[in-house]
């Protein structure tokens, strides 16, 4: 990870910084603390809690390094349509970094990576990707992202756009990031009809959400860990019943994803089912978009080549800024 702190500027007026010693500081009197090599913009706690507490304890699970498996690298792809291959020397901004998984997919294939994320789980991304000299992280909030506007080849955003407070503000500004000619790459979970059905009709983890939400944030995990532990051995023991599967999915919040996800043994479905039931049951956000509402707004933005489809999380989106 790259210690040269250059490329950060005041989040609010994209001011230079300077350095000193254990801050950034800006011409306005604003210091940003630098926190294990990290500059922070944001306070220590706010909505993201649960995700940057989450992708702490997992900080290794869904890197495709360690699961042995390319689902990160498979998605990104798809999600980039082809241009995947094509980031050497590429200026890229990541938006929501979590523990590193696109990360680590983006700086194997050469591009320079500024990243941001609003909670701590830049503590495990930092870890995963140190190796890497053309990486820069900071901890941040997408509405007030402290890299300068308007010079970006890519500016890619997966997994993050619906766990924001506003869908519409948040696309607004990374589209600020992007430069003439370059790329927004970003997806949205998707709205349907079955959303609008109360459990057990469809599945049954809003209603869990509704609860978890509603406790103090210490106890959140626990809880998840211990409705993990009780569904899972279920969910194992009928991996081949896609019918149970579908009559457990009325009555557990447990996500379950053989066979869909290959991975190496039941050890590792039930981290993967442990993280993805806390990151479906704790996030304080939760958006849901239709494909033409998305179209929408980009058009609105001005976005050209927009090229739209249903796979992944809902909706994954690839679209052009006019040169």
């Amino acid at each position: 990870m790259n210690s040269d702190f250059v490329p950060f500027v005041d989040p609010t007026d994209h001011t230079s910084l300077a350095y000193e010693t254990s801050s950034l500081a800006s011409s306005s009197n604003c210091s940003y603390p630098i926190i294990n090599r990290i500059p922070r913009f944001v306070p220590a706690t706010n909505y993201a809690s649960s995700f940057g507490a989450q992708w702490n304890r997992f900080p290794k699970t869904q890197l495709d390094s360690y699961s042995g498996i390319t689902l990160s690298r498979d998605r990104l792809s798809r999600c980039m349509r082809g241009h995947l291959t094509s980031l050497d020397g590429k200026l890229v901004l990541e938006a929501g970094s979590g523990a590193g998984r696109f990360s680590e997919v983006l700086l194997k294939h050469g591009a320079h990576l500024h990243s941001f994320d609003y909670s701590c789980a830049v503590e495990a991304n930092a870890s995963n990707n140190k190796r890497f000299p053309n990486f820069w992280l900071a901890q941040a909030d997408i509405r007030n992202i402290p890299f300068q506007p308007g010079v970006y080849d890519y500016v890619v955003c997966l997994g993050v756009v619906q766990h924001t407070p506003s869908p519409e503000e948040t696309l607004m500004h990374l589209w600020d990031m992007v430069k003439p000619g370059g790329f927004l790459v970003f997806d949205h979970y998707k709205w349907s009809l079955k959303w609008m059905a109360p459990p057990p009709i469809r599945d049954c983890v809003s209603l869990y959400r509704r609860i978890i939400l509603s406790l103090p944030l210490e106890i959140r995990f626990p809880l998840v860990q211990r409705i993990t532990d009780f569904w899972f051995p279920l969910h194992w023991r009928f991996k081949d019943a896609s019918l149970m599967q579908k009559l457990l999915r009325r009555v557990s919040p447990v996500i379950f994803h053989y066979p869909e996800i290959k991975l190496q043994s039941r050890r590792d479905h039930y981290n993967w089912s442990l993280l993805d039931t806390h990151d479906s049951c704790t996030d304080y956000y939760k958006h849901l978009r239709s494909s033409s509402s998305l179209r929408k707004t980009m058009e609105k933005l001005g976005a050209i080549d927009i090229e739209i489809s249903e796979d992944g999380n809902g909706v994954e989106v690839f679209c052009r800024k006019e040169i």
